[in-house]
């Protein structure tokens, strides 16, 4: 395989990314006011060359969350599958919000529903319907599907709220105030004892 055009294509990808990214923070346009040719003049290269990799504007947008989702997913299992309680896989997924603060503040002003959380939220699902919803306190199985609907758009308010203040309060303390203020706290932050 060749390593050179590999690093090549990588690299004008993160210029795609970086270009699309730069145009929202910089113009504060929403994405369906880009255009293809704002983005290619700022990562100085030509439409087929973003036509190479991605199909158009929304292409960008829809595989950076993606990515995203799936880093944020993976920090979150990590710790699950090290044998963390819950709420310490919250607390990692908070750290990996602050560390990557300047995307989410850009992508929670630019956007009205959070594909990220949504799309961290599926990759979990299939782990946590495998849960006896007994062990939460639930009736149902049904009634754990409500809450987790309930749950992904509390906690994309909570996080939109937190990273518009630029993440003041920690991970941790972040936490603190979830516990505080959201039940059933004992099911479902500390699962896993």
């Amino acid at each position: 395989m060749n390593t050179k055009n590999n690093q090549r294509a990588k690299n004008t990808n993160e210029s795609i990314v970086r270009a699309t990214f730069a145009i929202m923070t910089e113009t504060n346009k929403p994405v369906d006011k880009i255009t293809v040719r704002e983005i290619c003049e700022r990562a100085g290269i030509n439409r087929s060359t973003f036509y190479a990799h991605y199909m158009d504007v929304f292409d960008v947008v829809e595989k950076v969350e993606r990515t995203m989702a799936e880093k944020l997913t993976r920090s979150f299992l990590g710790k699950l599958g090290e044998g963390h309680r819950l709420d310490a896989c919250y607390v990692e997924m908070f750290r990996f919000i602050r560390e990557y603060q300047e995307f989410y503040r850009l992508y929670f002003r630019s956007f009205r529903r959070s594909e990220v959380i949504g799309v961290a939220w599926d990759l979990l699902k299939d782990r946590v319907e495998q849960l006896s919803y007994q062990s939460f306190g639930f009736q149902s199985q049904e009634e754990m599907a409500y809450h987790g609907e309930f749950f992904v758009f509390g906690l994309t308010a909570v996080l939109r709220h937190w990273v518009g203040r630029e993440c003041r309060e920690t991970p941790e303390e972040l936490m603190a105030i979830l516990r505080r203020h959201y039940h059933p706290p004992v099911q479902l932050f500390q699962w896993g004892e």
